[in-house]
């Protein structure tokens, strides 16, 4: 028998050397997808004995990690192993025998760009001990139900996802940069040189790091509802992140505005354990995220107001983002301050959804006070600061008096934004 070269489609080729086979199917290959369930069924596989799958079972992608995939292969009676370390697909069957640069996915098999050779009679016994050398390596791997179930997690998150980052894409959001009429980075540099103290802030974000790393540690313990909400004769009430969030130390760095039972609701909902494993992925034994990947840092923004939970809507997603990832996101909690705040340092976006607009604020906000030496505690500060300055700026331009715009404003937290506005504001122009 001659070699054959084969190009896609093979799906239809592989399928009958299935179907004519009566005692083994033996597959090596990295990954898989549901897409291997349409090639195999209980029709093509039931009276084979030897039936042996060697694949990887690893949470860094979904086709490495395919729990509901490999769940059918085992009620189809495969035996599953796994090598996280195999690169290469090799397919055999009673008469024939593949080696290729095709995953076990549709697009490995039809879309992609991929070359199959059906190797000679000469090297089929050469492939058969090549598969049995590893299998004999990997005898101490098996996949089995238990597996996939303690594995569960992993794979939603990943299904979650891979689905926010095939829904978005991040490119073009920034549509407009210089917009306004005053130069933003003299203000922001007069506002580092008043030198204000932030002192207070520092030594509250300090106390709250350390709460905080004893909070992620007993999360990598397991999810536990009463570390996120107890009610007010719980034991765990003060050291629960509602009440850290509502009376402690987070709550004096920034507030949600967000009453107890907003937070109970949501907090106590069945599906915020899905948040939490989302938001924090080493709590399932999972690799952290990497924002350092812009990419990565867009995903997780679109995801995280992808849940359905009441109470569970803006406000919150940001907030937790900003609690576990506190140097990326700034402690505002609103989507409208931030893009006052965007507009204010001449950033406009065409962004459309909560994620979109959540990333695109965030990485430019923090780009450009990335100069500055403080943390995004304090950088938050000076960017309500900056917006500040800049409305009264525009207001003063139009021809207002500086007493009647400070007495629009009844907030005292924000009538010492404008004050502090006007001595920026007459440092630049004396």
């Amino acid at each position: 028998m001659n070699e054959v070269i084969l190009k896609n489609p093979i799906t239809d080729r592989i399928r009958n050397s299935i179907n004519i086979s009566k005692h083994k199917l033996n597959f090596a290959v990295p990954f898989l997808s549901s897409f291997a369930t349409s090639v195999l069924n209980e029709h093509n596989t039931k009276s084979i004995v030897d039936k042996r799958l060697l694949t990887r079972f690893d949470d860094s992608c979904l086709v490495s990690f395919d729990t509901p995939t490999l769940k059918t292969l085992l009620e189809l009676g495969f035996v599953i192993l796994y090598d996280n370390t195999i690169h290469l697909k090799l397919y055999i069957t009673d008469k024939e025998t593949f080696v290729t640069s095709s995953n076990f996915t549709k697009g490995g098999f039809e879309s992609n760009i991929e070359l199959t050779i059906k190797v000679d009679s000469e090297n089929l016994n050469e492939c058969n001990e090549i598969f049995n050398e590893m299998w004999q390596n990997a005898k101490e791997n098996k996949i089995t139900y238990e597996l996939l179930e303690a594995n569960w997690s992993k794979y939603k998150i990943l299904q979650k996802r891979n689905d926010s980052v095939n829904n978005k894409k991040r490119s073009d959001l920034i549509v407009n940069t210089g917009i306004g009429k005053i130069d933003i980075q003299k203000v922001i540099s007069e506002i580092f040189n008043l030198k204000d103290d932030y002192s207070r802030i520092s030594s509250l974000t300090f106390e709250a790091n350390q709460v905080k790393e004893k909070f992620k540690n007993k999360l990598k313990g397991g999810y536990n509802k009463d570390i996120f909400y107890a009610n007010e004769f719980h034991s765990n009430r003060r050291g629960s992140l509602f009440y850290d969030f509502t009376y402690g130390h987070e709550s004096h760095i920034a507030s949600t505005g967000l009453r107890e039972l907003q937070f109970k609701t949501a907090f106590e909902n069945t599906e915020f354990q899905n948040v939490v494993e989302y938001i924090y992925p080493e709590m399932v034994g999972m690799k952290p995220w990497n924002f350092e990947y812009k990419d990565e840092l867009f995903e997780f923004c679109c995801g995280i107001f992808d849940f359905k939970i009441p109470q569970y809507t803006e406000a919150l997603p940001i907030r937790l983002a900003s609690y576990f990832y506190s140097e990326y996101f700034l402690p505002i909690f609103k989507l409208d301050h931030l893009r006052k705040i965007s507009n204010a340092l001449d950033i406009e976006t065409n962004a459309k959804s909560k994620g979109e607009r959540l990333y695109a604020y965030t990485s430019h906000i923090t780009n450009r006070m990335k100069h500055l030496p403080y943390d995004n505690n304090i950088k938050s500060n000076i960017a309500y600061k900056v917006l500040y300055t800049v409305e009264l700026h525009n207001r003063l331009d139009k021809g207002e008096s500086y007493e009647n715009i400070l007495s629009d404003y009844k907030q005292i937290w924000k009538k010492k934004y404008i004050s502090n506005g006007w001595k920026v504001l007459n440092k630049l122009n004396p």
